[in-house]
């Protein structure tokens, strides 16, 4: 008994022990299932690849573009495309106005450019420039201000007195205005009661011509029912009569017939053969005319029935007639009763409120009133008001001779600023250059339309051709010009060859006139490169594209074939980079989920803290950011196995130092 208790015992602790084995490992088969599987990295200084392509052709330099710029007025179109034109021929004509607008505002571009080129040949870059620019506009617009403020003033300070009077006149004037309009409503009330009277006197006489028309009509057409009739009853009359003469031909023909045949039948009887032949041919004869008369009396039966017929139609005509024209002048009848009682109506009538001339007179008169009620109201406020003004007025010099110091302070800051950047910066003055260079450029290409639209104010509006060649392309249609649009393109040769590609705007963002970049095309069936400089970037057209120029050196270029430029530029050297897939993005903004140890009973567990990140660059396959929370020694989850967030339980894969 002893040993099978024993025995029981030891399988009931076996069985346990073999229960909890088989719980552990279902535990953490669930712990492996239910947990973010991670892979982390530590964050690492570097420097980022902006890598940017742009696709487009290689084109000859022989072809002399006519710009325009954007607003100038077409009027008229003098060359047609494929044309030969000598230099001086006229291609297009402007209108003076817009063409005398659009050089004043070349010129004020081309100042603010020599400007730019002045200050960055001193070493200032484009941003330097800009902030002194801004700072004499902020200072000019503050100038203008004050100036505008103080005009203000002497004109509240001259005008407290009229201001007064004029608010007194403005109260009488609608005061007659109210006067005016309560007669014209007076005079509108009338109007319209001898319009409506006179309307329903004109529906009255309409009405009573239209009952005499419908009489008159009536008549005729009765009379016309009635001669019908009597022509069919005569017709009737005529076949009947017709039909009887035709009824006692046949009789006697029949008679004759009959009469024939006994003479034929006696013939036979004494068998006299002359006399037998005589007695038939006398027998076919009488059967012929009672033939005849036989079908003439049909034929005579038969236009007796269509008369009879004719005259039943007549008379069912006429009484429809008499009824239809009843009907009709009832009803004519009634309308003249209907337009007499509404003449009757417009007479005793009264209340005019409704017609539209009263409706616009009483509109007018509210309208007076309501004026009348504001002049009182403005008649009341003008004294105050002036004082209230001559303060806020005071108050604007004020603040105007404020804003004028600060703009002053602003521009000497921006001044000096540009000044230390230029000593101190070395990087600064390449960049400078490179702007420089840029803008030379840009210089160029407005002086050449510059040039062309004074050429065009000497000739009297008239675009003429600047060298001899022939129209490839220009403007079919007279009106306004569009930004980049060509006005006319004239091939020439010799001037080398160009790639031009376009890309969107934000990608552009990163380039610069001066880039390096390698240029790919295929020419002769072999794949060929050569490093090339961009010369000019292009504003962005109304779908977000820029132009991009880089001049290609040399000779052997395949005109025409297509082309890519790729430009790599190498950033700063940033402190701290990850991996693209490590940033993350919330409500509160851009963070990474930061790898952190945690005690509970089950022992130390992994899960992940958000890290709030600052982005300050990226290319392809790393960010730059900045992180007051985020350690060198931190693992930063860069992949899960499925979506994580603050707290979460996660296991880590790999990790890279």
């Amino acid at each position: 008994m002893k040993h099978t208790l024993q025995r029981k015992a030891a399988k009931a602790l076996a069985g346990f022990f073999v229960l909890m084995l088989v719980l552990t490992l279902l535990s953490r088969a669930a712990y492996g299932i239910t947990v973010a599987r991670v892979e982390t990295e530590k964050s690492k200084s570097g420097i980022l690849t902006q890598r940017c392509t742009i696709t487009g052709a290689i084109r000859a330099m022989g072809d002399l573009t006519v710009d325009l710029p954007e607003g100038l007025e077409i009027s008229r179109i003098t060359a047609a495309q494929g044309q030969a034109v000598q230099a001086g021929d006229t291609l297009l004509e402007l209108d003076r106005e817009s063409l005398d607008r659009a050089v004043e505002t070349l010129e004020q571009e081309l100042a603010l450019l020599d400007l730019k080129i002045s200050n960055a040949a001193k070493g200032q870059t484009s941003e330097g420039t800009d902030a002194v620019l801004t700072a004499q506009d902020n200072l000019a617009t503050a100038q203008t201000t004050l100036k505008r403020a103080q005009e203000d003033y002497e004109r509240l300070t001259e005008s407290r007195g009229v201001t007064e009077d004029r608010a007194a006149q403005d109260l009488t004037e609608a005061q007659d205005k109210v006067t005016q309009a309560e007669a014209e409503l007076a005079e509108a009330e009338v109007k319209a009661k001898k319009a409506l009277v006179k309307a329903a006197r004109e529906a009255l006489e309409a009405a009573k011509d239209n009952l005499e028309t419908v009489k008159e009509s009536a008549s005729e057409a009765e009379d016309a029912a009635k001669q019908a009739l009597e022509t069919a009853e005569d017709q009737q009359t005529s076949t009947d009569s017709s039909y009887i003469a035709a009824v006692g031909s046949y009789n006697r023909a029949e008679e004759a017939v009959k009469q024939a045949q006994a003479e034929l039948d006696a013939a036979l009887a004494q068998g006299d053969e002359a006399a037998i032949a005589a007695a038939r041919t006398a027998l076919l004869q009488a059967q012929d005319i009672r033939d005849q008369a036989e079908a003439n009396m049909n034929s005579l039966a038969q236009s007796s029935s269509t008369a009879y017929n004719a005259v039943k139609r007549a008379r069912e005509n006429l009484k429809k007639v008499q009824e239809k024209w009843k009907e009709k002048v009832t009803e004519a009848e009634n309308k003249v009763t209907e337009a007499e009682e509404k003449l009757k109506e417009a007479e005793k009538r009264t209340d005019m409120s409704e017609e539209t001339l009263v409706v616009t007179a009483q509109s007018a008169l509210d309208a007076a009133r309501q004026g009348l009620r504001s002049a009182e109201r403005a008649a009341e406020d003008a004294a105050s008001a002036t004082e209230e003004q001559l303060l806020t007025a005071q108050r604007a010099i004020e603040s105007a001779q404020q804003g004028v110091e600060s703009a002053q302070r602003g521009l000497e800051s921006a001044q000096q600023q540009a000044e230390n950047d230029r000593r101190t910066n070395a990087a600064s003055a390449q960049q400078a250059e490179i702007e420089r260079l840029g803008y030379v450029s840009q210089r160029r290409e407005k002086q050449e339309t510059l040039d062309i639209l004074r050429a065009a104010q000497e000739a009297g509006g008239r675009v003429t051709a600047p060298i001899g060649g022939t129209v490839k392309k220009i403007r079919t249609e007279t009106g306004v010009t569009q930004a980049g649009e060509q006005a006319a393109v004239l091939s020439r040769g010799d001037l080398g060859y160009q790639f031009t590609g376009t890309l969107d705007q934000k990608e552009a963002e990163q380039l610069a006139v001066g880039d390096e970049g390698t240029l790919s095309f295929t020419s002769q069936g072999r794949s060929q490169s050569a490093k090339v400089i961009i010369t000019a970037i292009s504003g962005a057209d109304d779908k977000g594209q820029v132009t991009v120029t880089a001049a290609l050196e040399g000779t052997g270029w395949a005109g025409g074939a297509s082309a890519k430029l790729e430009i790599t530029k190498r950033s700063e050297q940033y402190s701290t980079t990850l991996p693209l897939g490590a940033l993350r993005s919330g409500q509160n903004g851009e963070f990474v989920l930061v790898l952190r140890e945690k005690q509970t009973v089950m022992g130390t567990e992994q899960t992940v803290a958000q890290v709030p990140v600052t982005v300050k660059a990226r290319d392809s396959e790393r960010v730059a950011v900045e992180a007051d929370g985020l350690l060198p020694e931190d693992q930063v989850v860069v992949s899960s196995s499925k979506p994580i967030d603050q707290g979460d339980r996660v296991r880590v894969l790999d990790e890279t130092a």
